[in-house]
């Protein structure tokens, strides 16, 4: 007998020109959403997020770590008898992407307590063990948080998002911090990858300016979920170079995706 699964695939992030997000539309009948499409957006003249442009970068390893979960599950997720193709293999890829979701929704439950604790706010005490890490790093430091969770429109650029924390340090440092979740290992260093590397100084350089992206402190917070309790910051060496490399990403996702959102080249 076959059994019912939800589509897992994930669909990209959009933005009005305003930075309210607009990742699902009103279905025509009105009873309920779907989710926002290439379509609509050159149609109601959308931003892309940082991270849907960014998903055109080819990921090898993480590519090849996805056909081995999906190995894995033909194992645990056999075809039944009578089940059609189709159908087994979009059951097989949510069975091997289960652990994904759980680990997103804990993602998700301590980027909420990190930001209502930033904020001087209760969060769940269960989050402590990944929250107050990041608090003893941030008193240490002396930093000054400037906004919190700030919705971000770079027009000139064509492209919107939602960045973590700016913040400014010593007598003229600015900078920005992105809270990542990752399962570590004992005695193994945490690393950043490129793209987060270009995700910070987009957002870098459209909050302080592009003329200041090469001065800024841009660092991922990076919180283990597999060894409750342990936080690395990852600072990037080189936030003008990866704003520069973004630039390039942006131009390439445009040329794809045949949808060019920047005011300028629209009303063109």
């Amino acid at each position: 007998m076959a059994v019912l699964t939800k589509n897992q695939i994930k669909a990209g992030h959009w933005y009005q020109p305003d930075g309210t997000p607009a990742h699902r539309m009103v279905t025509n009948d009105g009873a309920g959403e779907r989710v926002t499409t290439i379509k609509d957006a050159k149609r109601l003249g959308l931003y892309p997020s940082v991270t849907s442009i960014l998903g055109i970068l080819a990921k090898p390893g993480l590519e090849t770590w996805k056909l081995n979960q999906v190995a894995l599950a033909t194992l645990r997720a056999p075809r039944q008898e009578n089940e059609g193709e189709a159908f087994w293999c979009n059951r097989v890829r949510n069975t091997a992407f289960e652990q994904v979701e759980l680990a997103a929704d804990l993602g998700t439950m301590i980027h909420g307590a990190l930001e209502a604790a930033m904020a001087g706010n209760d969060f769940d005490p269960a989050m402590a063990v990944y929250v107050d890490p990041v608090l003893a790093w941030k008193r240490e430091t002396g930093i000054l948080i400037v906004e919190r969770e700030i919705r971000l429109v770079n027009t000139a650029h064509g492209f919107a998002g939602t960045a973590d924390v700016m913040f400014r340090y010593g007598d003229n440092g600015i900078g920005i911090l992105d809270y990542k979740t990752r399962k570590t290992e004992p005695g193994k260093p945490v690393g950043a990858y490129e793209d987060q590397a270009m995700q910070l100084a987009a957002y870098a350089a459209t909050y302080w300016g592009e003329e200041n992206v090469g001065r800024v402190l841009a660092a991922n917070v990076f919180i283990s979920t597999t060894e409750p309790g342990r936080m690395e910051v990852v600072k990037h060496a080189n936030p003008e170079r990866d704003w520069q490399a973004f630039k390039m990403v942006a131009g390439v996702w445009r040329y794809v995706k045949g949808y060019d959102p920047r005011p300028a080249t629209r009303a063109a």
